[in-house]
Parts: C-alpha cells; structure tokens; sequence
C-alpha cells in the first residue's frame, strides 16, 4: 500500500467510532452495504461485484487507516485517498507540472505574493452542503494553526474569499506551497466541522471533500465507504467527473498475512491489493485473472557515513566505499524490488537534475580499482586474513539497517562487495526509528535512511540526520541553495539550484545514494476503469462509467 508519513513521526492509530460533524442526517439513500460479518462476492457483473443485496462493490486491501482529518494524520494510506480530494494533483508523467483536482486552475501574480485558487461552482460534500470558499480558508487556516505538515505552506499570511475564489497572500513565493496544495495532507474539510468538533472528535468525525466518505469504521477489520452523489472534479486523467457509480467500498484493513492477501485476490475475495512484495509478485504474475502492475511512489534511500569514526575521517575511504558499491548486484540480489539511485533527487521527484544523476554515476560509482588505488593512497595494506589495516587496526564500520525489508538484503550485499576489496562491514539491525536517533546522537558509523516523498525540497531539508556532518559555514551554503531552489518562480532555475545543493553534498562523501524501492498493485483483470498511475495513485471514479 502507498504511505506517505515523516519518518521522525510516530504513527498514531486512533480507533475512535466514526461521527458526523453536526446533527444534520446524510442525504444519500440507504446503500445496504454489509457490516463486518459477511464480504463474501455473490457474483459478478462488469468487473465489480454484485453483493446478496444486489448492490455494486469492490474491496480493497489496505493497512489501518489513521482517521478522516487530513490535517492531523501523521501517515495516510493509498485508500483514504478516496475520501479527501486535493487542491490540485501533481502530474504523474511530469513532477514540474501540476493538473487540476478540486480547483480549475490558479494565478500567480507576478511578485509572486499572491496566489488565485480558482474554485468551481457546484461542488458539494457528501451531506448536501456547498463546498464554499469559507470551508477553504477555515481548512488552511486549520492546518496553519497546528498540522505537523504547517510548515510546508506557512508563507501564506493570509487569505480572503474572491466570489467563488480564494485569494493567499504570501510572505514570500515558495515552490513547496505548491507542491502541498497537491499531496494528502492539504485538502477542504467542512466549516462546520472545525467549528464544532475537538481534535480528538474530528479525527473521525471530519468531512473533507472527496468521491466517498466513510459509513462503518470497525477498527482492525473494515471500513466500509460511500460515494459521494454530489461529487465533482476536474482531474484531466479521469473520464467521469462526477459521482462514482458504485454503491459502495470495502477497504479491509485486518491484519493478514502475505499468503493469505494473494489467495483473497485470486479467489476473487479481494479485487485490489496494494503494496505487494517481490513473492507476492512473482506468484500473481502467473495468475490470469490477475494484472500486476508497479505502483512506487518516489523515494530515496541512502545512507550516511559519519566522519568522527577513525577510519571514516579520511574522505578517500569515503570515497572509495562509493566506489565498490555495485548497485546493480543489490538490485539482482533483491529480486527487483529495488531499482538503483545515482541521486538524492530521483527521477520520479520534482526538480529531478540530469546533471546531478550523470556526476555521481560517472564519479562515486561503479570503479572498484579506483576504491583500490585510494584506499592504497590512504596507507592501508591487505593483511593475512583478506581485511585492509593501517597501525595495527582493520578497516572496519558497522551499518546500522532496518530489520525488515530491502534495507536487510541490500545491506548483506554490500558486506559482501566491500569485503572484496577489504573492508570489514558490520551489520546491525535494529527498528528503523532507533537509526535516526542513533544518527541524531552521532551514536552511528554508518546509517541506512529513507524519504518517501516527491518533492525535492522537503528532500533536502530532511537529508542530513547527522547534525556533524558539516562544518556549520558548508551547511549554510547548502541550505542556502536549498531556499533558492524553493523560492525560484523559475522552473529551470530551480532545476539548476537543486543541482548545486546535490554537488554540495557530494563533495563530503558522507551522504550515499543508494537505491528507490519498488512496490507493485495487482487487481482483477475484470475491473472495468481502475486508473492507476505511475506513483503509485489509484482511481475508481471510471468503474463502470458508460459515458
């Protein structure tokens, strides 16, 4: 499954029941849509199932959902998508380029200190009420006041209504306000709402604006969703743009087993299932009733080198241990489940730099004799038993990993490949939020991290765990170049800002590239309209739409 979290947040998961927001009853018609007893598929018609009542459903497999308040939500899962749209959506073929969602389109004045969001008439959330410019600023207003997600948007000042439009008047003109006007955790929950309810209340209770809400929540089981028969949108990727011509969704959100997910899905119990491993791909693979599909959504993994530990102080050790890493061997070794990365910004990520790709790949990669040739120049020889030492002492780290996951496979590969040219690698694998603290602490030789994001600033802002891993002046010209790349109105400049922040990190040899990890989705072939995007984005609202 899709998750887009910090990685410095714990999950929280709330089990509150589900609420409405006020005393007004829901307008829709009774759907009869099951309780948690019984998804068993009666039989199918036009690739959705058709229930013992007779009613239109498809079920997902999906992890525990986190609540309905995007503001709030420290992780969100690929289905919850469904029931909060955002402003706008960031191009899956194009990551510099935004297309339109709940919005038309927008304006930027040209100080860049003003921004337009230019709403469209008609929307409405699923209880009948309009979708008003005053929802829309009491949303953003919601999530400057407190989201942990803020500070991504936190130079708007302030806004206004502009007849059906809003108006954000900025401090100054950022490229990640944009970006968060496109991602999950930015999107319109209803005035009321806000107005009314706790935080604790809202965490089930909220209404946002999307293609379904949630009728049934029954924690570590099921959540049962319906549409929305007032929905409307503007993506250019979907043919319906109105409501979706379902009766309902079941998202099982239960705890099961890899073995047990893939023969849900085959049998047919299960029509979606995403976030599947390399077994669970290679086995669906050879079912035809199944299509597999890649799903990734961007990411970086990498690794940090700390440069206080008595070997890892000389940058040509550094350096050399770039060298030796054969990103191609951990991608055969991990069976396709991850693909190599020759940069911090990759290619599914906004503000991607050819140039900074090219230099790493062509100079801190893949030259195991230069590794060799530095590793000489630093006074290290080969002992007896295959290691390199200098004084007495073996060239030896240990490397923290996670203990689940590629991380572990990729890390045994590269034991492996750095004990050819003799380096002795230690492997410890502890829970990944221990990794960071332990490089927060500069408790750490070496560290394995990740960002799973598509936006390069947030990338570069959340890069170095290591608090020592620059003299205070190199990292101010780093982040330097950061706030230009995230301030520029001009695409190709910031494409070129992002490109020297990278080299900047490149010159240390202390923060390592390493590898994007690949998820796939699988669904039934017989699903009529599921749209599925390259990143990882999943839409229903062609399901059965005859239009």
């Amino acid at each position: 499954m899709k998750r887009i979290m910090a990685l410095l947040m714990g999950i929280i998961m709330l089990v509150s029941a589900f609420a409405g927001c006020s005393n007004t009853s829901p307008t829709p018609a009774d759907t009869d849509a099951p309780s948690s007893g019984d998804n068993t598929p009666a039989n199918t018609n036009g690739g959705v199932t058709i229930d013992e009542n007779g009613k239109r459903t498809i079920t997902i497999y999906d992890s525990e959902w986190l609540g309905t308040n995007l503001y709030r939500c420290t992780g969100w899962y690929g289905s919850q998508d469904l029931i909060a749209d955002t402003f706008f959506l960031m191009d899956p073929d194009d990551r510099n380029n935004v297309l339109p969602r709940i919005c038309e389109g927008y304006e930027i004045s040209e100080d860049g200190l003003t921004m337009k969001l230019i709403m469209s008439e008609g929307m409405k959330f699923y209880d009948g009420t309009d979708v008003t410019p005053e929802d829309v600023i009491a949303s953003i207003q919601y999530g400057l006041d407190g989201s942990d997600w803020g500070y991504g948007y936190s130079n708007i000042e302030s806004m206004e209504a502009d007849g059906k439009d809003v108006i954000l008047h900025l401090s100054t003109y950022r490229t990640d306000l944009m970006h968060f006007l496109c991602t999950c955790f930015m999107g319109i929950i209803k005035k009321d709402c806000l107005d009314t309810m706790t935080d604790d209340e809202l965490q089930w209770g909220a209404i946002p604006y999307g293609a379904f809400y949630v009728d049934e929540y029954i924690p570590g089981d099921r959540i049962i969703l319906k549409p929305n028969p007032y929905y409307k949108t503007n993506l250019p990727l979907l043919k319906n743009k109105g409501p979706v011509d379902l009766d309902y969704i079941t998202v099982i959100v239960a705890d099961t087993e890899a073995f047990t997910q893939t023969t849900m899905l085959a049998n047919g119990e299960v029509d979606v299932l995403s976030g599947i491993n390399m077994e669970q791909h290679a086995e669906l693979q050879s079912i035809d009733s199944v299509i597999t599909l890649e799903n990734s959504y961007p990411n970086i993994e990498y690794f940090e080198l700390n440069q206080d530990h008595k070997d890892l102080q000389d940058i040509n050790v550094r350096k050399a241990i770039m060298l030796a890493l054969d990103r191609d061997a951990m991608e055969e070794m991990c069976n396709g489940a991850m693909k190599p990365a020759y940069s911090m910004i990759t290619e599914g990520m906004q503000f991607f730099s050819e140039k900074a790709e090219a230099y790493f790949k062509d100079n801190l990669s893949n030259n195991v004799e230069e590794a060799k040739r530095l590793l000489a120049e630093a006074g290290y020889t080969m002992n007896g038993e295959g290691y390199l030492e200098k004084d007495g002492s073996v060239l030896e780290f240990t490397f923290l990993t996670r203990s689940s996951g590629t991380a572990v496979t990729v890390a045994q590969e590269m034991q492996l490949q750095l004990q050819e040219i003799g380096i002795k690698m230690n492997i410890e694998t502890i829970d990944w939020n221990y990794i960071y603290e332990r490089m927060a602490d500069d408790d750490y030789d070496a560290g394995i991290a990740v960002l799973e994001w598509a936006e390069a600033i947030l990338v570069l802002n959340y890069a170095y765990y290591d608090p020592n891993t620059k003299s205070d002046a190199d990292m101010q010209v780093y982040k330097d170049l950061v706030e230009k790349a995230a301030t520029s109105s001009d695409m190709d400049q910031a494409v070129e800002y992002v490109y020297e922040a990278q080299m900047e990190m490149f010159k240390d040899c202390a923060i390592v590239p390493l590898y994007s990890d690949v998820s796939y989705c699988a669904y039934r072939n017989d699903i009529n309209g599921l749209v599925v995007c390259g990143d990882g984005t999943l839409f229903y609202n062609d399901i059965n739409y005859a239009g």
